[in-house]
């Protein structure tokens, strides 16, 4: 026990002392956190706080990994495990630090943190099976490294995205560094409980200048040390416990982050389409914040919640039958009703972009179908008509309302092809006027004008419109001049200037197609 009281409150000590002079060592070079649309703070805050949590948690476990008590002969049975879960923290941490000092890719980030989880993997702490009371073990066999992975990356990315508000992803981390500490200390597992006491006081020597009004903050080097040292800690603590205490009691702790974490990448790649590590103001926390509360009350809210769920996990240790089973489940519906009434607006929102995109998506394979077909008929069309009928062909079936082509000559229009759809279609819906300026085979250069019938979402127009522009990019008009196929017939009054020299009108599949030669 005095070992335990001595890396706590040591580690809490080291910290209080390594914070200020981080601070001033981040001020100094200027490695600030300015304010932001998407930020809370008013003024530039240093960004570096997650160095004390590596120094003074690395200081004492490591230094009380050697003794000769309970803690030492603990770490020597799984050693490999603890090396590869300090290698990989430390791994992780340089990262964060990259990103700190000068942003990183979000993917490459990602990709670095599936590196670290592999480490954890190779060192023998993967989730080979799951535990369903004493009766019931089902192996993952294939699937133990991929659910190993998935949980590490969830864990680390969750408390990176709840690092939003002063004080909340540490006080949210000091929570699940306790509850894991319980289930260690229940298991007898001496170098784990170690390990997330040193982890707790530090962070607890943090919170006390990162609590509101902070006066610094981890940054992303922190939150990926704190998510990495918990994501890994407990699948290797889960080893040696039941899986479904191992792992079920910290994602139930987590419940609220994980999905908040889900829920925003669901919006940014549904609702909003866009990247998944594109920055916002969705999360929870912001939300809260619009509803007028004050960052102190949020944060306060997400750690009642967090506790609850906490204790309701804690509860499941001391029972048996089927009691964990039933808290385990109320705790995850609370946490779920909890989100769902603080979110239930944008999850109809959410509903309504999905049948959206469902239909924007429908129609794009569609059209990409059309715009492939005309590529083909463009690439062995050998004369301008077929150039033109292929054209018309595709306005035809993207339902444009016309297509209208002018050859210039010494900027003068001496040839015009023009492409209508009948009357009863050409009224319908919004319309989109495009004009393209296009480079031909010689001397002469043409205009195309194109009205795009808009019945649903503008996108879709837009996306016509790029259709349109990449055909005649990769397909110019042919030079050829066009040969009239019909009699001459007179057009509708008003359509030519008076200075015609021949005039046609030709009716077909397609539409009406009217094309005259002006004089010079």
């Amino acid at each position: 026990m005095k070992t335990y009281i001595t890396v706590y409150f040591g580690t809490l000590l080291l910290a209080m002392l390594l914070v200020p002079i981080i601070s001033r060592l981040a001020k100094w070079y200027r490695l600030l956190d300015a304010p932001g649309p998407r930020k809370v703070h008013n003024v530039p805050v240093p960004r570096i706080g997650g160095i004390a949590f590596v120094i003074s948690t690395f200081t004492l476990a490591l230094a009380v990994f050697f003794l000769s008590n309970e803690i030492g002969p603990s770490f020597r049975q799984s050693h490999t495990e603890f090396i590869a879960l300090l290698a990989g923290a430390g791994f992780i941490f340089t990262v964060g630090l990259f990103d700190d000092l000068r942003p990183l890719r979000g993917y490459v980030k990602l990709l670095c943190l599936i590196a670290a989880s592999l480490l954890i993997c190779a060192s023998g702490a993967t989730i080979s099976s799951i535990s369903v009371g004493t009766s019931v073990e089902l192996a993952t066999g294939w699937a133990a490294w991929p659910l190993s992975i998935l949980w590490i990356t969830m864990i680390t990315v969750c408390m990176g995205f709840i690092d939003g508000l002063d004080g909340l992803a540490a006080g949210v981390a000091m929570i699940v560094c306790g509850t894991i500490l319980l289930i260690a200390l229940w298991s007898g597992q001496a170098a784990m409980a170690v390990l997330m006491l040193a982890l707790l006081g530090s962070i607890t020597g943090f919170l006390i200048f990162n609590f509101h009004p902070a006066k610094i903050f981890m940054g992303d080097c922190g939150s990926m040390f704190i998510g990495f040292m918990i994501g890994a800690g407990s699948l290797i603590c889960q080893t040696k416990t039941s899986t479904l205490i191992g792992l079920a009691i910290p994602f139930l702790v987590l419940c609220v982050p994980i999905l908040d974490t889900s829920f925003v990448v669901i919006c940014r790649r549904i609702l909003d389409r866009r990247s998944m590590f594109a920055p916002d103001r969705s999360h929870l926390h912001h939300r809260l914040l619009d509803l007028g509360l004050r960052q102190v009350t949020v944060v306060i809210i997400i750690y009642s919640v967090t506790t609850i769920s906490a204790c309701i996990g804690i509860l499941t240790l001391t029972v048996k039958g089927g009691w964990p089973f039933l808290l385990l489940a109320c705790g995850l519906l609370l946490s779920l009703s909890v989100f769902a009434c603080l979110q239930y607006g944008r999850l109809s929102k959410i509903l309504k972009a999905l049948k959206r995109n469902w239909n924007i998506a429908r129609q794009v394979k569609a059209e990409r179908n059309i715009f492939e077909i005309a590529q083909v008929k463009m690439s062995r069309s050998g004369s301008f008509d077929e150039w033109w009928d292929t054209l018309c062909d595709m306005g035809k079936e993207m339902h444009f309302q016309s297509i209208t082509l002018c050859n210039h000559q010494d900027d003068l229009c001496v040839r015009k092809c023009v492409w209508d759809t009948p009357q009863q279609k050409s009224k319908a819906g919004r319309t989109i006027d495009t004009s393209l300026p296009l480079v031909g085979n010689g001397s002469a250069w043409y205009k195309v004008k194109a009205g795009i019938s808009v019945n649903g979402h503008l996108e879709i127009g837009g996306r016509q419109v790029m259709w349109l522009s990449r055909l005649m990019d990769e397909f110019p008009p042919p030079e050829q001049a066009r040969q009239a196929k019909t009699n001459d017939l007179p057009v509708k009054a008003g359509f030519l200037p008076q200075n015609t020299e021949k005039k046609w009108k030709m009716k077909n599949q397609k539409g009406l197609i009217y094309s005259h030669t002006l004089l010079k």
